[in-house]
């Protein structure tokens, strides 16, 4: 059966390639690829763009530099989708300048190709090179979708850019984008910059839908900031999760409110997260700092899988009590 489907439509060799590199199932996808290379002659874009994906993800950066070659020879390289996927393969091997040039022999530059640029530059910690990329695309006409803006935003958070990232978000209401989708770029943007007041702005704007990141961060950034009593408001309105709950205890611990840190142990009870070893240490870390040293021994003692965090947090508890 195999060898039967590489000789049926490349459609349907490129579909088998791409559903290898969404499973996960790389080495298939590698194998595959090398058989059909060996075989046939009619390999398109189509075939070589998850290819390049997997060789990404693989290691030896070899297998892409032959993928790039045997597309160079049959032309398959000039497209647009071709070479973005190039450029995010040589991203990933560290090869930013390869990728950079790939982007630069475009004849036509899509949102797609703007967008991978600028994953690049995140990817590479250049945040610098990020703001000018939305002024270029507008010399092109190509719009900004709401991946370009939240990169733009995270980039302006790196270099903490106040004004900068207000005029994206300015950009964002002008143009109509989904808030939806863009609010938790904008509130890791203001809490990270210190404008606390903007994320809780941003937050309570939103009506309706509301997903776990986005509560997450905000608590995260409300602890952040030392606004533990909007945090703790934010914890009540949202489904218990174990990234926010944690955060929340940080802020008790930091604020040694007790109170608040024990109902937080409750609700871990009560939703069978006891089994989490980092929100148990960050419970253990509250108990211990509000002076609760029999109350974090007894944590320790039930923590299944101890790390070197939990064996920290107890001699640090020991220390800070006396002990």
């Amino acid at each position: 059966m195999f060898d039967e489907m590489l000789h049926r439509d490349i459609s349907l060799v490129n579909s088998l390639i791409t559903s290898y590199v969404r499973r996960g199932d790389l080495a298939a996808a590698w194998t595959l690829f090398c058989d059909v290379r060996r075989t046939r002659s009619d390999l398109d874009a189509h075939t070589f763009t998850p290819v390049l994906r997997a060789c990404s993800l693989l290691p030896l950066s070899k297998r892409g530099k032959q993928v790039h070659t045997h597309m160079i020879k049959t032309g398959a390289d000039i497209g647009t989708v071709a070479k973005t996927a190039l450029m995010d393969m040589y991203s990933r091997y560290g090869y930013l300048e390869h990728s950079k040039r790939i982007f630069e022999e475009m004849v036509h530059r899509d949102v797609v190709a703007w967008n991978a640029l600028l994953s690049n530059f995140l990817r590479h910690d250049l945040p610098l090179e990020a703001p000018s990329v939305p002024r270029e695309m507008g010399k092109e006409n190509v719009e900004l979708s709401e991946f370009t803006l939240c990169s733009v935003l995270k980039c302006c958070a790196s270099l903490k850019a106040v004004e900068l990232g207000r005029q994206v978000h300015g950009l964002v209401v002008s143009m109509g984008r989904d808030l939806v989708v863009l609010s938790t770029a904008l509130i890791h943007f203001y809490s990270t910059v210190g404008c606390i007041d903007d994320s809780l702005k941003v937050f309570y704007s939103l009506k309706g839908w509301k997903d776990d990141m986005m509560y997450n961060s905000l608590v995260s950034a409300c602890v952040r900031n030392r606004r533990y009593d909007e945090g703790f408001k934010i914890l009540s309105l949202m489904k218990p999760n174990v990234v926010g709950l944690t955060s929340s205890l940080v802020g008790c611990s930091e604020n040694l409110d007790l109170w608040v840190g024990k109902q937080i142990h409750c609700i871990t009870i009560r939703q069978g997260f006891t089994y989490e070893t980092q929100l148990c240490n960050a419970l253990l870390d509250m108990y211990a700092k509000c002076g609760k040293i029999s109350h974090a021994r007894s944590l320790f003692d039930g923590i299944c899988r101890k790390d070197v965090i939990s064996w920290t947090c107890m001699i640090d508890a020991y220390g800070r009590n006396g002990r």
